[in-house]
């Protein structure tokens, strides 16, 4: 396999008095004929060349697309991965084998399958690989470490079925479907989420109902064992009840005091009440509900991204809704749990369920592409940072070498001496954080093998690869 070098160098901006905003252009159309209904989408580097690709599924159309990003706000559609699992409900790019490439996770809802394809590097995908096709209703998926064997496991929800279910990977990409399910209690589980909730080293889930009519959100602690034996139990309190609809669910740090809190979304179609979007955060006693002000009537998808390059996540929505209205809209984080009003960033699409936030164009701030689904198309936004008073501002290059590495990073073009230094791997586990000598190597010997993500300073952003 060909890798390109990701000698990866980045413009900063640094100033005594820094005045910026965030501006989006106009939508740039990728595709203005996907597959029929693009409901799910994930980025992430696929063929090696250090640049954030695209990949979609479409729910009618049955197609698993991925499209290459060409470094100039451009992308080409690649050779189409799949056109037979039928209802594709979730979609995740993730290395299931170990071999540090980035393979595709999908669901199939309307055949209850759950399958994978290969990635050998280069963009080039294998043959789908079953791991059932016995889940009933199989939609929402989320990834991690359930059982503590550092290999990356499948937490499914079954829909139909009734229950959530989870899968154990041995580290090549061989699954086994797992008798202690997270549950089996509720109504048409459609989300689920994993994060250590509790602070105990194990992954806890989160699970909500999309019945869309009396939607609950829970809380399932793991109580892991020394050795692998997974337990989940749920807690005594729900987190959220009476809702119509609940679309999604994260955990997120909301107000930055390192307590997870939780961000979910309200989409409530059918007739019923106009949705919401709600931040959960435990007090103790139970959960304090936060509703946010929006003009999106049906939201659908919330992600916790930084899109002003403040170092704080902002709040980016989504809305469900067909025909006119605002389809994308962002909150400013002004810190400690204190959120602007919302900021459209387009009202030209229709029914934009899902989108990816990634630096696709590689000028170190968030982009946007989206899918709108009612319409069959996918979409690029660029963020288009803007730092006023430039002529205080000093432009300094900076970079991270070698990359890919066996041993050690080093830095070059940092003004400070000792740099605060945060390492994650691909799903945003926590890998490393440290103050460190911006003049002496980084040991990273002892990481696995694998991509990871380094951000330093909360400024600089970028990736490298472990070898």
């Amino acid at each position: 396999m060909k890798r390109t070098l990701l000698t990866l160098i980045s413009i900063f901006c640094i100033a005594l008095s820094v005045n910026a905003q965030t501006v989006w252009a106009a939508k740039s159309t990728i595709n203005a004929s996907t597959g029929d209904a693009p409901y799910t989408i994930a980025s992430g580097i696929i063929d090696g060349d250090a640049l954030s690709d695209v990949v979609i599924g479409t729910y009618f159309g049955n197609t698993i697309e991925w499209y290459k990003n060409n470094g100039d706000g451009t992308f080409t559609f690649q050779t189409l991965i799949t056109n037979t699992l039928n209802g594709i409900g979730a979609l995740k790019l993730v290395d299931l084998n170990g071999d540090t490439f980035l393979d595709i996770l999908a669901t199939g809802y309307n055949n209850d399958s759950v399958v994978w394809f290969s990635n050998d590097g280069s963009g080039n995908f294998g043959m789908e690989t079953i791991i059932s096709s016995t889940v009933s209703g199989a939609s929402g998926v989320s990834l991690g470490d359930i059982n503590g064997d550092t290999f990356v496991d499948l937490a499914i929800t079954a829909y139909d079925g009734n229950e959530v279910v989870w899968f154990s990977n041995d580290g090549t990409g061989s699954f086994t479907l797992e008798s202690a399910k997270i549950d089996d209690t509720l109504s048409s589980p459609g989300v689920v989420n994993l994060s250590d909730i509790d602070g105990d080293g194990d992954l806890d889930a989160l699970v909500a109902t999309a019945a869309y009519a009396a939607d609950v959100i829970e809380i399932f602690r793991n109580d892991l064992v020394p050795g692998g034996t997974v337990a989940f139990s749920k807690d005594a309190t729900s987190v959220a009840t009476g809702k119509v609809g609940i679309f999604n669910a994260s955990f997120e740090d909301l107000d930055g005091d390192s307590n997870l809190d939780i961000l979910a979304t309200e989409v409530s179609f059918g007739g019923g009440p106009t949705g919401n979007l709600y931040w959960y955060e435990d007090n103790g006693a139970g959960y304090t509900e936060t509703v946010f002000t929006t003009t999106i009537v049906n939201p659908s998808v919330a992600q916790f991204k930084d899109v002003d390059a403040d170092g704080v996540e902002d709040i980016v929505l989504s809305s469900g809704s067909s025909g006119s209205g605002n389809d994308l809209v962002w909150f400013k984080n002004n810190g400690s749990g204190s959120f602007g009003s919302e900021t459209v960033i387009d009202n030209t699409q229709s029914q934009t369920f899902v989108y990816a936030v990634n630096d696709f164009d590689e000028d170190g701030d968030m982009d946007i592409v989206s899918c709108a689904y009612n319409e069959d198309d996918l979409n690029y936004f660029e963020n288009l940072f803007e730092t006023l008073n430039v002529a205080e501002f000093d432009l300094r290059r900076v970079s991270i070498f070698p990359n890919p590495t066996k041993d050690v990073l080093n830095f070059e073009g940092f003004n400070d001496s000792v740099i605060d230094i945060t390492i994650t791997d691909i799903l945003g586990k926590n890998i490393m954080t440290k103050a460190h000598n911006s003049n002496e190597s980084l040991d990273v010997s002892e990481l696995a093998v694998g991509l990871y993500n380094i951000s330093i300073n909360g400024k600089f952003a970028s990736k490298f690869i472990k070898e």
